[in-house]
């Protein structure tokens, strides 16, 4: 049922408007003043809760008298993604007020981060694919800004290069927008997959979707871009592309798959479309762990690691099964959160020590304890040990690859791979977050011989520690309770497999 109300434009509008108010704010405050606003937006998303726990759904339509609506709709799985998303853009944005204070452009930075942060909320809560593009490309560029941030060489080639893929990217999914407007004649995301029953154009338009989509998700082969930006943005800001920002694309590909085409018609008439891209799903997965392995730096280690992690929610979105899509959003969440911390903590690595090779960074568990007890549960759960969240999910994704077997969607050894594929990737995992840790932990100072770090404590201030712990300690308990976010995704798996 649909609840008219203006919560999701709300979301949306918010901490753009923002930016009109923001010279007004004193400069020393001004990463005070983006957290502040990212606050307000989370308790904004908030009050969305008890209309969505009702199984209604937030609408709103602003007509442009153009013959199109922006369209505003906050249903089940908008809620979900764009809780998590501002739950760890509210906390990317406390750390921040410390991590950024040497550095420059403050003005510029919290401008973008709070564009990007409407183009993320614009995103998550449309009801229509017009309104879909214009924030997407809203977040493709003010999320560009960030990754040039620093205006090092290295971040003004890796910015061009993220900028160029978002736009060209940007042109295939618009292309794909408006044959669906063609064919269907609306741009509903509840109608358009009857619209296209049957449509001769339909593999045509589902690859314009997913190669748009996939670019931001940072699917193989159109990864390139995410080993390039995550080590020269901020760590704030590539907590938030690695936490947050691939979600959209994610987003985008889980709405393809299941609103666009729709699972019916996709199941039925078009298996030849998603057996391809969960076979690049496997690939996206087994690389990034690869890549992963033969890094030396840390921040570069993460953003290969992201590339594996989400072929993990591709797969579970592909495989076309009631746990499936259970595992695939489980693990949206329990990434965001996992990589979001991670992220952060190499970025305390960094501010506070200067290190970032991971040789050098051997016995920095004596010098920054809690710092590096937050990685080392984060690392525990990536790998996918229990109690850790990282551990449920890939559980849910392992038996929606055994029950797409029963389903008959798929020849019969295409689950038995996706199997072997996440147990193999977690077995990589091991290979490379495992020795991090240990030697975190066990070298370092004078006992070793290794004289990089010496035995002095230099822990993160509060307010940078703060959010990593926070992060952790859900890492840990959503391990142990995870019945709050099965209970969202179950309901979402329900709507296509009632």
């Amino acid at each position: 049922m649909l609840v008219h109300s203006y919560l999701p434009l709300l979301a949306v509008m918010f901490p753009i408007v923002a930016i009109v108010f923001r010279p007004f704010v004193e400069k020393n405050r001004y990463y005070h003043y983006t957290f502040i606003i990212s606050f307000v937006t989370m308790v904004i998303v908030l009050f969305m809760y008890p209309v969505i726990n009702a199984g209604s759904v937030l609408n709103m339509s602003l007509d442009t008298g153009l013959g199109f609506n922006f369209v505003f709709r906050a249903d089940l799985l908008g809620f979900f993604v764009g809780i998590i998303s501002i739950i760890l853009w509210t906390l990317s944005s406390l750390y921040a007020i410390e991590y950024m204070t040497e550095s420059h452009a403050h003005g510029r930075y919290n401008i973008f981060s709070l564009l990007t942060l409407g183009g993320m909320m614009g995103v998550v809560f449309t009801g229509n694919l017009f309104t879909l593009y214009i924030f997407f490309e809203l977040l493709s560029v003010a999320s560009a800004i960030l990754v040039f941030h620093e205006e090092t060489p290295d971040a003004m080639k890796a910015g061009f290069k993220y900028l160029f893929l978002g736009i060209a990217g940007g042109l295939v999914l618009l292309f794909g927008i408006i044959m669906t407007y063609e064919i269907t004649g609306t741009g509903d995301l509840t109608m358009i997959g009857i619209g296209l029953q049957g449509s001769k154009w339909t593999p045509l338009i589902f690859w314009s979707f997913i190669i748009g989509f996939g670019v931001k998700a940072g699917i193989f082969p159109l990864h390139i871009w995410l080993p390039s930006a995550h080590p020269v943005a901020p760590s704030p800001a590539s907590a938030l592309l690695s936490g947050v920002m691939l979600k959209a694309g994610a987003y985008g590909i889980f709405k393809t798959v299941y609103n666009i085409i729709g699972y019916t018609d996709m199941a039925k008439s078009h298996m030849g479309l998603i057996l391809p891209l969960l076979i690049l799903s496997l690939i996206t997965i087994l690389l990034g762990s690869a890549c992963a392995i033969t890094q030396t730096e840390i921040k570069k280690m993460l953003a290969y690691s992201s590339i594996s992690q989400i072929g993990y929610v591709v797969m579970g979105i592909c495989l076309l099964s009631p746990t499936g899509i259970v595992g695939g959003l489980l693990h949206i969440f329990a990434h965001a959160i996992m990589k979001g911390t991670l992220f952060m903590c190499a970025g305390a690595f960094i501010y506070k020590t200067g290190l970032r090779d991971l040789e050098d960074l051997k016995g920095i568990g004596k010098r920054m304890p809690f710092t590096a007890a937050c990685f080392s549960i984060c690392a525990f759960s990536m790998i996918g040990l229990p109690p850790f969240i990282g551990f449920i999910s890939k559980w849910f994704l392992a038996i929606g690859s055994l029950e797409t077997m029963k389903m008959g969607n798929y020849w019969a050894p295409v689950g038995l791979i996706s199997l072997l594929t996440l147990l193999l990737s977690s077995l990589l995992n091991l290979i490379y977050y495992g020795p991090v840790v240990i030697g975190a932990w066990m070298h370092g100072g004078e006992e070793s011989g290794h004289v990089s770090v010496p035995a002095q404590n230099d822990e993160a201030n509060r307010i940078m520690l703060g959010p990593m712990i926070l992060l952790s300690i859900a890492v840990l308990f959503f391990g142990i309770s995870p019945r709050l976010p099965l209970k969202f995704v179950r309901e979402i798996s329900n709507i296509f497999f009632p």
